[in-house]
C-alpha cells in the first residue's frame, strides 16, 4: 500500500484562506484539496492523518467533531477519505508531539508498505533522516503546490 501522511494547516490552506472551519479556525481550500486528489488519482495512496485536526477525528463520523466531519466532508466533495490517524504523545502538546515517531509506529503496524510520502508544512525534531527522504515540505503561505505534487508523486511510484 501507499500513504500519505498528510498535514493540512499550511498544506490544504494557507496565509490567504478565508473559509473557516466550524470551530472558527482557518478552513480548507477546495483548489488545494483538488491537488490532493491529483496526487491519489497517479498513485492510489491512502490518506493517514497526522494533523493536530486527527485529535477530533475518528474513522466513525458519528464520532468526529465539528471540525473532523467538516474535513471529511470537503474530502468527499472529492471523492477523498481518510484511511487512519498516527498517534503521537498520550498528551495532547502541539509543541513537542512526535509526529516523526507517530509516522515510524504506523509504518511499522502496518505489513505492507510500498511506499510513503509525508506531506507537512514544518519539520519535527524527530524526523530522522528516512522520514526527511520521504518528506515533501510545503510552504504554508500558499499550501500544496504543483511542484509539490509533482514530488509527492514521484515518491509515491518511486520514480
Amino acid at each position: 500500500m501507499k500513504f500519505i501522511f498528510l498535514d493540512i494547516d499550511g498544506v490544504l490552506n494557507n496565509v490567504n484562506t478565508k473559509e473557516k472551519a466550524p470551530s472558527g479556525n482557518t478552513g480548507i481550500e477546495d483548489s488545494l484539496i483538488k491537488k490532493l486528489a491529483d496526487i491519489i488519482a497517479c498513485t492510489n495512496a491512502r490518506i493517514i492523518l497526522t494533523s493536530d485536526w486527527k485529535i477530533g477525528w475518528n474513522i466513525d463520523d458519528s464520532l468526529c467533531s465539528e471540525d473532523a466531519r467538516y474535513l471529511n466532508t470537503k474530502l468527499k466533495k472529492y471523492n477523498l477519505e481518510i484511511y487512519g490517524k498516527t498517534y503521537d504523545t498520550l498528551v495532547y502538546d502541539p509543541y513537542y508531539e512526535d509526529r516523526g515517531k507517530g509516522i515510524h509506529k504506523y509504518l511499522n503496524d502496518v505489513r505492507d508498505v510500498e511506499s510513503y510520502v509525508v506531506l507537512d508544512d514544518n519539520t519535527f525534531t524527530d524526523f530522522d533522516e528516512e522520514i526527511k527522504k520521504h518528506l515533501v515540505l510545503i510552504d504554508y503561505k500558499q499550501g500544496l503546490s504543483d511542484e509539490d505534487v509533482e514530488s509527492a508523486i514521484r515518491l509515491l511510484n518511486n520514480k
